[in-house]
């Protein structure tokens, strides 16, 4: 475990962090100074432990929420206040100089938005005011409530997506994973919350349509070709599917393996399978107890690992479940389980409110399990791969 404690940097500063590698953290800092909305693009270098100022805007609305996305040599900073404009900017990794900077203007308000990669980004939109009626035509023919554009930053041009699927499913569910030096997607399709679900199971007798989840892969190049070229279908694979029966939903991604937990509703079994995106090979890795209430369970997505945990009376019991075999137990008193690192330390987060104020304060602890010490900090926490960032 390295941990990167870079609390002195940030002090009480209003940070939203967005990457953080081997080498490098990036970051987005607010500031509000004598009445003018500041915002910074900042890098922070983990060897020489200095933070470096990559770009920094003055905001003339302060209700702009910003997105950033780290890629090789860029960086894509988004500007939205849930109009049916945003500011699109690409930024030189090295030299902070603006590579393109778009104001682009689509139909309803912004939902939510995901790079797939340094040149093309997927924005949703939601129904506004003025777009009601398209936005309720749009969902008898498709089913879905928003609509979504591609942009190609490469082109400066934006598409309108006429694949319904992608339209449906939304930025969090579509994963991007790296296999043998290329690129693909994952794109989530669960037919709805898994307790929807069950109930249809149940009243199954009634029901005449095809009630399935799916997960699709697809090569990302090929994928956005494809939506730039205004296909309804794209190519893609099925590599998990449940129907009415059953339910099918991701877990997390290690390497180029993908997570997926299958429960049958008949019996109650769960069980948590793997997907070799390399070899195409599907293995069963456990069996869960999901009938047991008192039986917690804490997942890392990416890399992926589960834990199980167990409550006593002073304690918690943390059982290795997929990709860790750690068996330890910690006070109950460092409050819930975040991660596991390095099968010894135990890190958890609190929060504690003042009554006087009725302020939150988070804390962070770490706990040895071999020295059989904890260290606690007042701060937030992050963790990526073996990196613990404090701050």
């Amino acid at each position: 475990m390295i941990v990167v404690d870079i609390r002195n940097i940030f002090a009480d500063r209003n940070i939203q962090l967005a990457e953080v590698n081997n080498e490098f953290i990036y970051y987005l800092e607010e500031k509000n100074e004598n009445g003018q909305h500041n915002l910074f693009v900042l890098e922070y270098d983990r060897s020489a432990r200095k933070e470096r100022l990559i770009a920094n805007y003055s905001l003339e609305d302060p209700t702009f929420v910003e997105h950033l996305f780290v890629f090789d040599k860029s960086l894509i900073l988004i500007l939205e206040n849930s109009s049916n404009s945003l500011w699109l900017i690409e930024l030189d990794k090295k030299t902070g100089m603006e590579k393109n900077r778009k104001k682009v203007v689509c139909t309803g308000a912004f939902k939510e938005c995901t790079a797939l990669d340094s040149e093309h980004v997927l924005i949703y939109m939601s129904p506004d005011r003025d777009n009601t009626e398209i936005f309720n035509k749009y969902k008898e023919v498709t089913g879905c409530d928003c609509l979504c554009y591609l942009y190609n930053l490469a082109e400066n041009k934006k598409y309108f997506v006429k694949t319904p699927l992608v339209a449906k499913v939304g930025c969090q569910n579509i994963k991007v994973l790296n296999l043998k030096n290329e690129n693909f997607v994952l794109l989530l399709d669960p037919y709805a919350e898994e307790s929807v679900k069950e109930n249809f199971f149940k009243e199954q007798r009634w029901v005449h349509t095809d009630i399935r989840d799916n997960i699709w892969i697809c090569r990302l190049e090929e994928f956005e070709k494809e939506l730039e070229q205004g296909k309804e279908i794209i190519t893609k694979r099925c590599i998990a599917s449940a129907d009415i029966k059953a339910l099918v939903r991701y877990m997390g991604i290690a390497g180029s393996t993908v997570y997926f937990r299958a429960k049958e509703f008949k019996s109650g079994i769960e069980k948590i399978c793997s997907y070799n995106a390399a070899t195409g090979r599907l293995e069963v890795e456990t069996t869960l107890h999901s009938n047991d209430d008192s039986v917690m369970y804490i997942l890392e997505e990416n890399p992926f690992r589960l834990f199980s945990i167990l409550s006593g009376v002073h304690v918690k019991y943390v059982k290795g479940i997929v990709n860790s075999d750690v068996e330890l137990e910690y006070d109950s008193e460092m409050g819930d389980f975040v991660s596991c690192m390095d099968n010894r330390y135990v890190i958890t987060n609190r929060t504690l409110h003042s009554t006087e104020d009725n302020a939150a304060f988070k804390y962070c602890f770490i706990y040895d399990t071999k020295l059989n010490k904890y260290e606690s900090y007042a701060c937030n926490s992050y963790i990526k791969g073996s990196t613990l960032v404090l701050y």
